[in-house]
């Protein structure tokens, strides 16, 4: 077994929760060799270092959702004037059916 496929399975363990059987069955290994694994190597498992990326990432994020949803709102605010000034329900279809 090599030292990176302990790495995975303790990573799959303590990050994402996976238990023993899943793991064994993932890796192709049996239940009491997973355990040992994890068991043996969990003190000395430093978890990988957060990306400093993500904060740039969201806030680029933030600033679009606010874009989109100011122009949504202006969208509706044109819809609205318009039914008021045409006196006509724009955003209802006319002559729909009724479903069956």
């Amino acid at each position: 077994m090599n030292k990176s496929k302990e790495e995975k399975i303790l990573h799959d363990h303590l990050t994402l929760g996976l238990t023993f059987r899943s793991l064994a069955l993932k890796y192709g290994l049996s239940y009491g060799r997973t355990y040992r694994i994890v068991k043996s190597n969990k003190s000395t498992y430093k978890a990988p270092p957060i990306q400093e990326e993500l904060p740039d990432d969201v806030a680029m994020l933030k600033a679009l959702l606010r874009k989109e949803r100011l122009k949504n709102e202006l969208l509706n605010n044109i819809i609205d004037i318009a039914d008021r000034e045409l006196g006509a329900n724009i955003r209802k279809k006319s002559g729909t059916r009724r479903s069956e």
